[in-house]
């Protein structure tokens, strides 16, 4: 399973981390900064000083399922 953690920046200048699992194995960079572009400029989920500004980074961690 994969999951997706992006790193934004809010009006504080403080960190906020949103993660997300299952993410498609061949997702491309540019996917990932539209999404975290998009929520920035909707402003979807906080406003006033804990509202998203920026975008500070993204990751992708991969995890291969074992079978015992």
């Amino acid at each position: 399973m994969n999951t997706l953690t992006m790193t934004f920046l809010t009006k504080e200048g403080k960190k906020w981390n949103l993660r997300l699992p299952k993410v498609r194995e061949d997702i491309l960079d540019e996917e990932v900064e539209a999404l975290m572009s998009a929520i920035i400029s909707k402003n979807v989920l906080f406003d006033g000083e804990k509202e998203l500004v920026d975008i500070e980074s993204a990751s992708i961690n991969r995890e291969e399922e074992l079978i015992a």
